[in-house]
C-alpha cells in the first residue's frame, strides 16, 4: 500500500523526506499517477518506467528518482492485491472477556447522563452493584420500550445499591436526540440512568455481545458485584426485550447469597426458603417439597401411606386393584386417565394406589418385589388372584379388572 510504501522510505532515511510525516509524504505521492499495469503482478520488468509525475516540486528531481527506483522493486509490492478495486479488509474488534465468575471487562465512554455529555467508566462504580444492560439500536421499536422499563424503577435498584448503565454503538448525540423525543413518539424522555456512547464498538465486543455483521449489540445483560466481578449474564436476540422483574430478582438473590452464605433454589423471591449447599443440610429444604402435580396420578384411586392401610384394604371381600407408580415414573402418568375411567367403569372394584418413593412404604415395596413401574397387583379376599402387570399395558390391565369384576 502506499502508505506503507512511504513509512519504508522515511525509515530507510530517503535524503530530503526525512523530516517529513507519513502523512505529508502520503500526500505527495497522491500527486503521482501510477500506469494501470502496475497493478498486475509481474507486468513490470527491470528498467520499466513505474511512476510519472502530474506534479512535483522540481527541488526534488534526484530524490524522485530514488522513489521511482524504491516503487520499481517488485518484492515492495508484494501485497499488489490491496490495490485491486473492491478489497474490503475485515474489521477486527477485540475478543471477548466477560465471563461469569471473572473481573468485568473494564470501560470507559462518554454517555448521556442528566441530558449532559458525561464521561463514565466501570471503576466510578467500586463498592455497588452495576446491571449493565446492551441494546442494539436507538430510534427502534423494542428498545424503548426497555430502557424506559428500567429507568422508570431506578430507584429499586438504588435501594439495592445498583446502577444500571445502558449502552448501544450509538453516538451521544443520537442518544441525547432520542432522549429529547416525546416518549408517544417513541422517544425515552426523562432518563434517570446514563447511556453509554460505544461508538467504537469495543465495550460490546469485550463483553460479547457485538453482532459483527449488523454492527450493533445483542440484547446482553450483566449484574457486576462490588468488587467487579461479573455475577449473572443473559443475552437474547434483538426481537427480544427482557424483564426488569426478573433482573430484580436476581440481583436480590445474589446479594442473599453473598450475605447469608446460603444459596437460592428455582423461583426463589424474598422470604421464600432457602437451603444450604450440604447433602446433609439440605435435605432440610427438601423435607419441604413436594413432588408437584403427583396427586394427579389416577387422581379417582385412593391412595395408601401405610402397611397398616395396604393390609386392610386386600382383606376386604370386594375386588382391590392397587397401581404401584412413583412420581418421576412417566408411563404411570400416562396410565392415570385410563384408570380414572376404570373406576368409573367398574364401580364395584376398589382402585387403590402407592407411591413407591414414600419412605414408610419402601420396605413393603421391596417385600412385594415391586422393581418395575407401573406395577399393578389383583386382590380378592385376601388373597392375590392373578399374575401382576408391569409397565404400560392398558388391554391386559383392562382384561384383568374386568375378569374381576
Amino acid at each position: 500500500m502506499l502508505r506503507s510504501a512511504a513509512r519504508r522510505l522515511l525509515t530507510n532515511g530517503l535524503p530530503g523526506f526525512q523530516s517529513a510525516s507519513t502523512t505529508q509524504f502520503c500526500g505527495a505521492l497522491s500527486q503521482l499517477q501510477l500506469p494501470a499495469h502496475l497493478g498486475k503482478q509481474g507486468s513490470h520488468g527491470p528498467g520499466a518506467p513505474v511512476v510519472q509525475a502530474k506534479a512535483l516540486s522540481t527541488s526534488y528531481p534526484a530524490h524522485f528518482r530514488e522513489v521511482s527506483g524504491t516503487l520499481s522493486g517488485a518484492e515492495d509490492f508484494s501485497d499488489m492485491e490491496d490495490f485491486e478495486e473492491g478489497y474490503d479488509p475485515p474489521i477486527t474488534y477485540p475478543p471477548p472477556q466477560a465471563a461469569v465468575g471473572s473481573k468485568a471487562p473494564f470501560f470507559r465512554a462518554n454517555a448521556v447522563v442528566d441530558n449532559e455529555f458525561k464521561m463514565v467508566s466501570l471503576d466510578q462504580f467500586k463498592g455497588q452493584y452495576v446491571v449493565l444492560f446492551f441494546y442494539p439500536k436507538d430510534f427502534t421499536f423494542v428498545c424503548p420500550t426497555e430502557i424506559i422499563a428500567f429507568s422508570d424503577r431506578a430507584k429499586e435498584f438504588a435501594a439495592l445499591n445498583t446502577q444500571l448503565i445502558a449502552c448501544s454503538t450509538d453516538t451521544e448525540e443520537t442518544h441525547l436526540a432520542w432522549i429529547r423525543t416525546p416518549r408517544s413518539k417513541g422517544g425515552l424522555g426523562y432518563m434517570q440512568i446514563p447511556i453509554l456512547a460505544d461508538t467504537t464498538k469495543a465495550i460490546s465486543a469485550k463483553y460479547g455481545v457485538l453482532d459483527p455483521d449488523a454492527g450493533v449489540a445483542l440484547r446482553g445483560l450483566f449484574i457486576i458485584n462490588p468488587q467487579g466481578v461479573v455475577e449473572q449474564i443473559t443475552i437474547n436476540n434483538m426481537p427480544i426485550g427482557r424483564s426488569v422483574d426478573e433482573t430484580l430478582r436476581l440481583l436480590q438473590a445474589i446479594q442473599y447469597v453473598e450475605k447469608h452464605g446460603e444459596v437460592c433454589p428455582a423461583n426463589w423471591k424474598p422470604g421464600a426458603p432457602t437451603m444450604v449447599a450440604d447433602p446433609d443440610k439440605s435435605l432440610e429444604y427438601f423435607a419441604t417439597t413436594e413432588d408437584t402435580g403427583s396427586e394427579a396420578i389416577a387422581a379417582k384411586l385412593q391412595p395408601i401411606t401405610s402397611r397398616k392401610e395396604y393390609e386392610a384394604a386386600i382383606k376386604g371381600d370386594s375386588p382391590v386393584v392397587i397401581d404401584f407408580y412413583a412420581p418421576w415414573c412417566g408411563k404411570c402418568r400416562q396410565l392415570g386417565p385410563f384408570l380414572d375411567e376404570l373406576v368409573d367403569k367398574y364401580p364395584n372394584v376398589k382402585f387403590m394406589k402407592i407411591d413407591t418413593t414414600h419412605e414408610p412404604l419402601e420396605p413393603l415395596c421391596a417385600e412385594l418385589g415391586v422393581k418395575t413401574l407401573p406395577a399393578f397387583k389383583f386382590f380378592k379376599n385376601g388373597k392375590e388372584v392373578q399374575e401382576p402387570i408391569t409397565g404400560y399395558k392398558k388391554q391386559l390391565v383392562a382384561e384383568a379388572v374386568n375378569k374381576m369384576a
